[in-house]
């Protein structure tokens, strides 16, 4: 297994936790129960993504992703599909490093950046502790000048 696939193994588990979708032009946001299950696959070089999130009468949104390594152009991808229906032109490169907005000093993890006709989504992940998974995504419209912020999620990984 290459390096930078036993770097994306940090995801790999069943996480839960909570998912504030922020107020915002996509709508007037709201919390709810997040689950993301992450699995190896295809001998370990692949991740398979499944995340929920219950927002109760407000809505349920799914998504699919894979995460992987692409030691040709030295970079992490992941391939996202959720239940809006829109397919993605591209997978969205990723790189680990410090992550921007974690408040806190040094911190490290995965950012990752989509991009569609209808704009850009930056997809940030980090580990403050063991066994805790701090998300957020943030939307951008202006080729990612200035991003919105969207989600913003806190989950401990499950036994």
């Amino acid at each position: 297994m290459h390096e930078e696939m036993r770097r994306l193994s940090v995801f790999i588990g069943d996480w839960a936790g909570t998912d504030g979708v922020l107020p915002g032009p996509f709508g007037p946001g709201g919390t709810g129960t997040g689950r993301l299950t992450v699995r190896p696959t295809l001998n370990g070089h692949h991740l398979l993504l499944d995340y929920t999130l219950d927002r109760g009468e407000e809505g349920h949104f799914a998504a699919h992703g894979v995460l992987t390594w692409d030691p040709d152009v030295a970079v992490h991808l992941l391939f996202w599909f959720d239940d809006m229906g829109y397919v993605p032109a591209n997978p969205a490169p990723g790189l680990w490093g410090p992550v921007e907005g974690t408040g806190e000093p040094g911190g490290e993890g995965f950012t990752f950046i989509r991009t569609s006709p209808r704009g850009r989504a930056r997809h940030r992940y980090w580990w403050p502790v063991p066994d805790h998974l701090e998300t957020a995504i943030d939307r951008s419209t202006d080729g990612g000048l200035t991003w919105i912020p969207f989600l913003k999620g806190s989950y401990r990984r499950q036994e």
